[in-house]
């Protein structure tokens, strides 16, 4: 991945923007909710962050905690816009107070083409304009995630898959994350590309 020099992004919290460029696995767990993974450090093996389902919820909602088990983002399916809108709010908490940033897809149809997926932090009302981007091929290939429309790229996202993990559910992904970077934002949308493309 190219590494251009890109200032420090904090979308969630200065404590999840590494020094350096980091490679996470994220992998989908078997689970009741079907929305359970584990992040660790591609390099190490070390336990970075955790995807936890919450069952028994009218929208499909998921939990990321850090490696003390302290909630960090909660990522729900908008009860309106299904499957196409996912709202990501501050901690365990769904409050609109709370809401950090919405990933937008442009429709509820999953095609096998090129991948097209907007995020608008909270700030950004309007959303006349992204203030991050997910393009690629999603089925096909990895997906890079950049700075509005532009360019520049901050991560790239490499779904693994196989005959045996589709059939289980069980999907895997690489992730790079360039420096300064947030990867919990970065898993996040991880988190969302693969609700949006498995709808259970």
């Amino acid at each position: 991945m190219d590494t251009e020099a890109v200032p420090a992004l904090a979308v969630v919290t200065r404590g999840s923007a590494r020094l350096g460029a980091a490679t996470l696995a994220v992998a989908k767990a078997l689970s009741m909710s079907g929305s359970d993974f584990a992040v660790t450090d591609a390099a190490t093996g070390a336990p970075v962050l955790r995807v936890d389902g919450v069952l028994f919820s009218l929208r499909r909602r998921c939990v990321l905690v850090d490696a003390d088990r302290r909630p960090v983002l909660t990522v729900q399916e908008s009860a309106l816009m299904l499957n196409t809108r996912w709202k990501v709010f501050r901690g365990d908490s769904t409050r609109r107070r709370d809401l950090m940033f919405s990933v937008v897809k442009p429709s509820v149809i999953q095609l096998r083409g090129p991948t097209k997926v907007s995020v608008f932090l909270a700030s950004n009302d309007a959303e006349q304009a992204c203030d991050f981007r997910i393009t690629g091929s999603y089925h096909d290939g990895a997906c890079a995630v950049s700075l509005g429309d532009s360019d520049t790229v901050i991560a790239k996202i490499d779904p693994r898959f196989s005959v045996v993990s589709a059939l289980l559910g069980k999907n895997s992904y690489s992730v790079t994350v360039n420096p300064g970077i947030d990867y919990a934002f970065v898993v996040a949308l991880v988190v969302i590309l693969d609700e949006m493309h498995y709808q259970r």
